[in-house]
């Protein structure tokens, strides 16, 4: 009987990062921490800068929406239509944004309140057709469902309270995606073998 051989994988799930890259992750990860931590200190500067964003990329949306919906042939009149209608006010609500960014806060903390809610309903249509019934994933997804669904009546009713969580996730989010950059740019390890 002969021995069969395992082969490990051609290309390793982590491996070495050249200098380059490790240097360069290291400065990324810094700048993400600095830039996290100044959204904490100053945050005015940062709500301005991100409605900002929010502003101009609805209206880069909204005029590809409304192009599309003039361009192309394979759509029903009625989808080309309200393509057209939706960028139409995205373009609005984005030059709205950048003329009031006060407003422009409070459209993107009500957008976010309407994502939380379509995933609460999301997650507990799920858990309602989970076949099993004892299954702890069908719990799970039922807190989540209801959390989602109370946070964002909490946002829709204070829009306040809606703005400073949507900065407090994107400064965290900012912060723990600086650390992994500077810990894999000290280490040189990396997910990818380059």
């Amino acid at each position: 009987m002969s021995e069969e051989t395992v082969s490990a994988p051609a290309t390793p799930l982590i491996g070495r990062s050249p200098g380059w890259l490790r240097a360069l992750e290291v400065v990324v990860g810094l700048i993400l921490i600095f830039t996290a931590f100044y959204v904490w200190v100053y945050p005015g500067i940062a709500e301005l800068t991100i409605i900002f964003i929010f502003g101009i990329v609805l209206v880069i949306l909204g005029i590809s929406r409304f192009i599309t919906g003039f361009a192309a042939k394979n759509l029903t009149t009625g989808i080309r239509i309200l393509l057209i209608i939706v960028g139409i006010l995205a373009v609005l609500i984005g030059f709205y944004a950048l003329a009031y960014p006060l407003v422009g806060a409070v459209t993107m903390a009500f957008f976010f309140a309407f994502s939380l809610l379509f995933l609460g309903f999301d997650r507990l249509a799920l858990a309602g057709t989970a076949k099993e019934d004892g299954s702890w994933m069908k719990y799970l997804a039922i807190i989540v469902g209801i959390f989602a669904i109370i946070v964002s009546f909490a946002i829709l009713l204070y829009p306040g309270f809606g703005i400073a969580l949507i900065f407090i996730l994107i400064s965290l989010q900012l912060f723990l995606l600086g650390i992994e950059l500077l810990a894999a740019g000290i280490t040189g390890m990396s997910l990818i073998r380059l």
